[in-house]
């Protein structure tokens, strides 16, 4: 008996076959195509990202220049303040200095007012006039206006021609501590400690020209302690410097009214400047000085006829000026007034 072939199945599985092969066609596209989908959606956010990154960049770029720039004004507020701060060091610095410069100056103040109020016994100095003999005797300070005539002029610093004239060239410190300046300084001081109570004095100081120590240009009275204090700091702070013009500082003194009734001159020579042609001369010879001395002597003496206000001189020390103590005494001599010349060690 013949086989009979069965066909169906063989067919049914290559239609399956054909059928899963087309599924997996259809499937891999439909894959395909959906990757493709979410590839583009993921490009516009990653560009997106990619643009809001560019602006938050912008943005941080933008305030790092915000924020340098206000480092930069920051170092700049630093470097004022570092330098404000320096100022105000040198500044503290300048006021403490004044400040121990004002402490040293009242400590010497006080010191002196303690000296002009302490009675110290009259000293005893070296007379000299011309033609007659050295003696000793005591200066007496009296008179009911005192008027003291004080030269700073630079020969005030030494007791010889050669270191005044080398000291021209000094500061100003160097020469107020010059050896003959604080014998001056303490010249003046010893004058004022010895005014009689109920008296007035003035204080004229000259140089080149002339101008008041004391509180001018009126009288000051002997028992004001205020006026005593400025006259002493005025001497104590000058620095010797300029030539020697006494008659200006007789001038001034002839002005004041009412007029003085006692003169002292603290001086170290004739005088340098004046009214007269010669003084004009690079050079100062002895003549010149002399003429200047006697046109100051003769205004005096026309002022005060029949020598009724007496002119006492202290004469310093200076070398190469000897006709400085005869003709103070020829003023000083008419008018009972004395001539000194003291030591260097005194007063």
């Amino acid at each position: 008996m013949a086989v009979t072939r069965k066909t169906e199945s063989s067919t049914l599985a290559f239609l399956d076959i054909i059928s899963c092969g087309l599924g997996a066609v259809i499937l891999i596209f439909l894959i395909i195509k959906h990757n493709v989908d979410i590839g583009s959606e993921q490009t516009d956010d990653l560009e997106a990202q990619l643009v809001s990154l560019e602006e938050e960049a912008q943005r941080l770029s933008s305030e790092n220049d915000r924020l340098r720039r206000l480092n930069a004004d920051a170092e700049k507020a630093g470097q004022s303040l570092e330098d404000a701060l320096v100022d105000a060091e040198g500044t503290l610095a300048s006021l403490r200095q004044q400040n121990a410069s004002l402490e040293q100056n009242n400590n010497i103040i006080e010191g002196e007012l303690k000296e002009i109020e302490t009675d110290i016994p009259v000293d005893r100095v070296e007379v000299k006039g011309a033609g007659t003999a050295n003696y000793i005797v005591g200066m007496k300070v009296e008179g009911k206006r005192i008027a003291i005539i004080l030269d700073h002029s630079t020969s005030m610093t030494h007791p010889t021609l050669d270191q005044a004239v080398v000291a021209k060239f000094d500061t100003e410190a160097v020469r107020r501590r010059a050896p003959k300046w604080q014998q001056t300084v303490r010249v003046a001081q010893w004058l004022l400690a010895r005014l009689p109570e109920g008296s007035d004095f003035a204080v004229v100081g000259f140089a080149d020209k002339a101008a008041f120590l004391s509180p001018g240009p009126r009288w000051s009275s002997a028992s004001s302690r205020p006026d005593l204090a400025q006259t002493i700091r005025s001497v104590t702070r000058l620095a010797p410097s300029g030539g020697s013009n006494l008659g200006a500082g007789v001038d001034m003194v002839l002005d004041m009214q009412p007029r003085p009734t006692a003169v002292y001159i603290v001086t170290d020579g004739l005088p340098t400047q004046g009214a007269d042609r010669c003084a004009n001369a690079q050079s100062i010879t002895p003549g010149c000085r002399q003429r200047l001395m006697n046109k100051v002597s003769q205004k005096w003496q026309a002022a005060f006829p029949g020598g009724t206000v007496p002119i006492n001189t202290i004469l310093l020390p200076m070398t190469g000026d000897p006709d400085a103590v005869s003709m103070f005494w020829g003023w000083a001599a008419p008018t009972d007034g004395l001539v000194l010349s003291p030591s260097g060690r005194w007063p």
